[in-house]
């Protein structure tokens, strides 16, 4: 009786074609209204449901993301997100809150939101050229 080996990505629900070397795609449930997660480990986390382009749109931004912890402006933990977009500037940090909302100086922002976050704001700029 013959069988079939899985491949590597199959076994550990790595996307092989959206993975680049040393930046795993793993597909699994995301919450609501998330697509992608760039991850401070260099994996990536999206959304199984999600359709082939989108799938390919998110891991692209979530690289610029990745980029930006690489250069040492973007870094977050279970607690906080901090921004430092150059070496010149100051750090904000953002407190993570429930339900995927960020505070920073008194005011709340959802996370992930490109008109109030300078992270989403310099990746969706990149995204553009």
């Amino acid at each position: 009786m013959a069988f079939k080996l899985k491949s590597k990505g199959e076994v550990f629900g790595i996307n092989e074609e959206l993975s680049e070397f040393g930046r795993p795609v793993f597909e699994k449930k995301l919450e609501p209204g998330v697509i992608a997660e760039a991850n401070r480990d260099r994996t990536t986390f999206v959304d199984k449901n999600a359709s082939e382009k989108e799938k390919k749109d998110s891991i692209d931004h979530e690289n610029i993301h990745h980029e930006q912890m690489l250069q040492n402006k973007l870094d977050y933990d279970d607690n906080m997100v901090t921004w430092k977009k150059d070496t010149r500037s100051p750090a904000r940090v953002y407190e993570r809150l429930d339900n995927g909302m960020l505070a920073s100086a008194g005011k709340k922002i959802k996370e992930g939101d490109p008109s109030d976050l300078e992270w989403e704001k310099d990746a969706y700029k990149q995204e553009k050229k």
